[in-house]
């Protein structure tokens, strides 16, 4: 049935959905058929287009997708940042259910307790604070890109959005090295651990190196471009090292002695 007046906020319509609140104008009377296939299924089993869409983006061209929703496209683009943390509970669903698949088939997973409490501390934090350890990509990746791509006169904020597809596409490709992984329980073979341990990191950088050249070529020359992706580089190894210090300090309590941890293990 069709209303002069939104049902959920009283605006008065004057087209096929609120401009109020965005509901439909049209709605309907709840049968049983709607219930089942509308309510139950379709909202069990839909997968927001904007998440394939932003997904698919951020894989293949990352920084044009982030200058265009910088640039005010955003209708089709679902929340970078809210697709970030579903990918990281997807990682560590695939990391859970392959140890659980390996146990089934006769391996174990005993991990060696450290025996000093500064490692005890720092594993706890790494393992714990897994997840903002990742976010902390964002803020100091747009610190790099805000410093050494100014030509583009982009804030702060703005760097940020650039940062976050980056990270979307890390964590993308991160996912699938996971899924890759699960070859390793039908074949057995060493040669697929080694192309997941050492391909997945090198394809991230690679993608990163990439994505911001993706986002910056139109403004620099290629040699400026490509001088500056490595400064960035430069500055976030630097970083992810001072940060390193800075968590070795706090739990050796700032002695600064040998230290053991398995990063978000």
């Amino acid at each position: 049935m069709t209303h002069k007046t939104c049902l959920n906020c009283d605006k008065e319509l004057t087209d096929q959905f609120c401009a109020g609140c965005g509901q439909k104008a049209d709605t309907h009377r709840i049968s049983f058929k709607h219930f089942i296939f509308h309510d139950v299924l379709h909202g069990t089993f839909h997968i927001e287009r904007g998440m394939l869409f932003t997904a698919t983006q951020a894989l293949t061209r990352p920084g044009k997708a982030a200058l265009d929703y910088i640039a005010g496209k955003r209708k089709r683009f679902y929340n970078v940042f809210y697709l970030i943390l579903i990918l990281f509970g997807v990682i560590l669903f695939l990391k859970h259910f392959y140890h659980e698949l390996a146990i089934a088939q006769g391996g174990h997973f005993e991990e060696a307790p450290f025996s000093d409490a500064a490692s005890r501390k720092m594993d706890d934090i790494m393992s714990q604070k897994s997840k903002i350890i990742v976010l902390l990509f964002v803020p100091l990746a747009a610190l790099n890109s805000f410093l050494l791509f100014r030509k583009k006169r982009l804030n702060l904020s703005e760097h940020c959005i650039i940062a976050g597809m980056m990270l979307l596409g890390i964590m993308s490709l991160s996912a699938i090295g996971h899924i890759v992984f699960y070859l390793y329980l039908l074949t057995d073979s060493d040669m697929v651990a080694d192309i997941v341990d050492f391909g997945t990191p090198s394809l991230i950088v690679l993608y990163v190196g990439y994505g911001y050249y993706n986002a910056f070529a139109a403004t620099y020359s290629r040699v400026g471009v490509v001088a500056r992706i490595i400064l960035f580089f430069a500055l976030l190894c630097l970083e992810a090292v001072a940060l390193l210090l800075l968590l070795i300090g706090f739990v050796t309590d700032w002695k600064f002695g040998t230290v053991h941890f398995s990063p978000f293990s």
